[in-house]
């Protein structure tokens, strides 16, 4: 972090309501002497502008205090700017500060945001909407939708309790997969190995390989489910014989003029007749 005015953008809604960020945050900088100011998200997409504002006004250091989807917002409006994106994790699945190694502790994430070095990484398109970490359909598309309609607080427990009561009565489905039939539980392209939490759904993806990893779970009986969310967390799902791993540039799916899916983690709607998956490699500057 330079002596330039940093910008943190917090989601007030994220992480323990027991922590005042903004002015947690202020302490430690103020007895750094460093410059900063903070503004706090009012609704969906309000990152995006925020981000936007400021960059306008020539300020470069962006810093998101919350959880996956704030870090997506932030970060889309950075791709292929001067600007650069450190990460506070403060929600339920952090998956890209997990992938490059951010600390879970704020304190500690917040001084290598201060201390840390610049890195790019590359960033995927689905439909163009960007995903730093992981997008997809099936399963894990649909838990996000529920989880997004709920009136239950955010967190890994309740995610965990939509993931059970949504997997036993859910049913596979099947999509042109690279112009190829394919029966499939879930399908994820990926940027990063992870979803959150470290549930690595592929373990090979690299941030910065200029390729996106693709991994098709398959319909398989619903007793093997313990045994395929060990998989998940063990990072051992390609070991699997109802998963294929695919790597690539781009990809593409039709067979659905409707799509429900999940970007980062955060449900999406599409209306469309095809999918179609790009990268940009090194699109979005980190300082790590």
């Amino acid at each position: 972090m330079t002596n330039q005015t940093s910008i943190f953008i917090i989601n007030p809604i994220a992480g323990s309501k027991n922590i005042d960020f903004g002015r947690g945050i202020s302490h430690i900088l103020l007895g750094l002497n460093l410059s900063a100011q903070i503004v706090k998200t009012q609704y969906k997409g309000h990152a995006i502008e925020i981000v936007e504002e400021f960059l306008s006004r020539g300020f470069t250091q962006f810093i998101a205090v919350g959880g996956d989807g704030t870090v997506n917002e932030v970060a889309s409006a950075l791709v292929n700017t001067k600007g650069n994106l450190s990460i506070i994790p403060v929600g339920s699945g952090n998956g890209l500060a997990r992938a490059i190694g951010i600390s879970m502790d704020w304190k500690k994430a917040l001084q290598q945001a201060i201390y840390g070095t610049k890195r790019f990484i590359d960033v995927g398109y689905i439909n163009e909407k960007p995903f730093f970490c992981t997008s997809g359909i099936g399963f894990d598309a649909l838990c996000a939708y529920h989880f997004a309609q709920g009136s239950h607080k955010r967190g890994l427990s309740n995610y965990v309790k939509i993931i059970l009561q949504t997997y036993f009565g859910y049913a596979p489905s099947k999509v042109a997969f690279q112009g190829q039939d394919v029966d499939y539980f879930s399908l994820t392209f990926a940027n990063a190995n992870q979803f959150g939490n470290d549930a690595f759904i592929a373990p090979d993806a690299i941030l910065d390989d200029g390729m996106l990893d693709c991994s098709i779970i398959g319909p398989h009986p619903k007793w093997y489910g313990t045994m395929m969310g060990y998989l998940l967390m063990s990072g051992k799902i390609r070991t699997s014989k109802y998963v294929e791993y695919y790597r690539g540039k781009t990809f593409e799916l039709t067979g659905q003029s409707r799509w429900l899916i999940h970007i980062d983690g955060e449900s999406v709607e599409l209306e469309s007749d095809k999918i179609s998956v790009s990268i940009r490699e090194k699109a979005l500057g980190l300082m790590i």
